[in-house]
């Protein structure tokens, strides 16, 4: 997969369990309103096991807050740090 990143605009790569295979995860940059920005969480090859992940690419560096959708009371929302020209990963617990 290649990711278009560099400058202040970086990716974010949600890893997760095998069951949460095709979950939608919305994202917002932190202090702005939920717009139903969202990727899926797919099953992408990986030397061995499949690795289960959802790619963000082209986030805007700063703080993001990610969570499930259709959204439902009490979930969690996670936050993670863009980096501006990197890729940060994230391990999704619930």
């Amino acid at each position: 997969m290649i990711l278009d990143i560099g400058g202040a605009v970086g990716a974010v790569v949600i890893l997760t369990e095998a069951d949460l295979d095709g979950t939608e995860v919305e994202v917002r940059r932190l202090g702005t309103e939920w717009d139903g920005t969202h990727v899926a969480v797919r099953s992408r090859p990986a030397a061995g096991e499949p690795v289960y992940a959802a790619v963000f690419s082209q986030l805007h560096e700063g703080v993001h807050e990610f969570r499930r959708r259709p959204t439902q009371p009490e979930q969690s929302v996670h936050r993670v740090e863009v980096v501006g020209g990197g890729v940060v990963e994230f391990h999704w617990s619930r």
